[in-house]
């Protein structure tokens, strides 16, 4: 069975998905002179070796004189398609990235092509090269044979020398925009006979994040289940419920209820949600408010009543303060914490951010069983921390807020002191406040008896004093997915290769490494 991906990958120049590369590269091969050496660099999943077999194709093509959109029928086009053209040579450089593998290619080079016009080199995440490697590649790009054509692809051309891409005419690949991924689906819709929406269509290009093969590879994983792909399949697969049924997130945000809003939001990540997709989702929804706002000019949505309690600029600050935080996420160390911030500075005016009373707390309780919201995503945290002090992690955000918001210099505050204590802190995460308790939510066991260590909390706490200016105490609580790595352990004890069992080892080389 041939994959989606490659059984519809682009075989002309203008069957190819990205448009901006298609033009480009239409107009280079259509030209007098033919460059020696392309640099096709972007992110992964854009067709860059597509490309790189179709200029192959367009640079042999016996119907075409080795110009312009090649015909694809005759023998060298069709042997190029398969794979069997002695002449064109795909090298991975990934395995293939030492001085001695440049200098056979280098002797190569000088043969004259078997049975083509041109000999070509299609090398594969050329960033891959060893420095020697690339030295050794350098005088063959500048005085190349006339016969020879080379074609580097790479997903990080900053890892390049500069002196080898100032030898290439350069190509850059961008993430594609949707209606390039819808319209490079619809040719697997009609090859495959599926029945879909253009909504659907929408869908899979935003959860594919600008990647035509990650596209195709959604499109083949839904076929597997049915010809007929809706909404609900899609969102199923892609566990996309919450992303996309929002409604009550919604409704907390435009009664600028901060607690509620967190506890869905952590929730529903902990439950799989994609926050990338979450963030997207958000803006999506807002920008249709806001055109809606102004006069029905936006595309038209299910929910046609939430829009009413947001103000024209609300939705212009919400969309702003989102954006953000969108930007912020690939950064983050905890996913989380962009949008959490974003929440808590949009209900920051409210009384939901100020310390609740015992009353208070019983009174939120209530609202958050009324509301349908689990309790699985703070009383599920129970081992060392005692019930009552789980049920107040959220007990006063605004402390909260303010500890996630200067958590960077805390970690910072401790490298000095011991870099140890310091990966710990990266690999957990401040879950909520008790008092002076800070509850710090940790994923490993081993990692949690490290952090409780006397010396490691008096480090913690000494730091966090001189960032707050008072007095923060830490416990530890073992999360859910550590609870999880336990059991799994216990029912396979041999098992060696756990995630577990791996960050432990390397925390122990980490200690080890310190005590030496």
């Amino acid at each position: 069975m041939t994959v989606f991906y490659r059984k519809y990958r682009p075989q002309k120049i203008a069957e190819l998905d990205s448009l901006d590369v298609q033009k480009k590269l239409s107009t280079i091969l259509d030209s007098k002179s033919i460059p020696h050496a392309f640099l096709f660099a972007g992110p992964r999943g854009l067709g860059k070796t597509s490309a790189a077999r179709i200029v192959a194709k367009s640079v042999n093509c016996l119907k075409n004189n080795g110009r312009g959109e090649p015909c694809g029928t005759c023998d060298m086009c069709t042997s190029i398609t398969n794979g069997t053209n002695v002449d064109v040579l795909e090298i991975d450089a990934a395995s293939n990235r030492g001085i001695d593998d440049i200098r056979d290619l280098r002797e190569k080079v000088r043969l004259l092509p078997t049975i083509s016009l041109y000999k070509v080199y299609i090398i594969d995440e050329v960033h891959m090269l060893t420095t020697e490697a690339f030295n050794a590649l350098l005088k063959t790009l500048e005085e190349p044979p006339e016969h020879t054509l080379f074609i580097l692809c790479t997903t990080e051309p900053d890892k390049l020398p500069e002196t080898i891409i100032s030898r290439c005419i350069r190509f850059d690949f961008k993430k594609a925009a949707e209606e390039e991924i819808i319209n490079s689906l619809k040719r697997v819709v009609k090859g495959e006979k599926l029945e879909i929406g253009e909504d659907v269509l929408g869908i899979l290009a935003r959860v594919s994040d600008g990647s035509f093969r990650d596209a195709h590879k959604a499109i083949e994983q839904l076929a597997m289940q049915a010809t007929k792909i809706t909404k609900d399949l899609v969102e199923e697969v892609f566990n996309l419920k919450d992303a996309f049924r929002n409604k009550d997130f919604l409704l907390h945000l435009a009664g600028k209820d901060g607690r509620s809003a967190i506890l869905w939001f952590d929730d529903a990540v902990e439950k799989g949600m994609d926050i990338k997709m979450f963030h997207e989702t958000l803006l999506s929804v807002f920008r249709q408010y806001l055109l809606k706002k102004a006069g029905n000019i936006g595309p038209s949505f299910e929910d046609e009543e939430t829009y009413k309690l947001f103000s024209i600029e609300d939705l212009k600050k919400l969309i702003d303060m989102v954006s953000k935080a969108t930007l912020e996420l690939r950064a983050a160390s905890i996913p989380q914490l962009p949008l959490e911030l974003v929440i808590l500075e949009w209900c920051k005016e409210t009384k939901n951010l100020e310390p609740r009373t015992e009353n208070s707390g019983r009174e939120n309780v209530s609202s958050q069983k009324s509301t349908g919201i689990k309790k699985q995503a703070v009383s599920s945290r129970k081992e060392e921390v005692s019930k009552e002090e789980i049920q107040g992690e959220y007990s006063n955000l605004a402390d909260v807020a303010e500890i996630v918001s200067r958590w960077d210099q805390v970690l910072n505050g401790v490298r000095p002191l011991n870099h140890s204590v310091q990966a710990l802190l990266r690999a957990s995460r401040p879950l909520g406040m008790n008092g002076k308790f800070l509850i710090l939510e940790v994923f490993y066991r081993f990692h949690k008896e490290k952090l409780e260590e006397q010396k490691s909390r008096a480090i913690l706490e000494k730091v966090l004093q001189e960032v707050y200016g008072r007095p923060i105490l830490v416990k530890c609580t073992l999360g859910d997915k550590g609870k999880k790595q336990e059991e799994h352990s216990l029912k396979s004890e041999d098992n060696e290769t756990t995630q577990e069992n791996k960050s432990i080892l390397e925390a122990e080389k980490i200690f080890g490494a310190q005590a030496n």
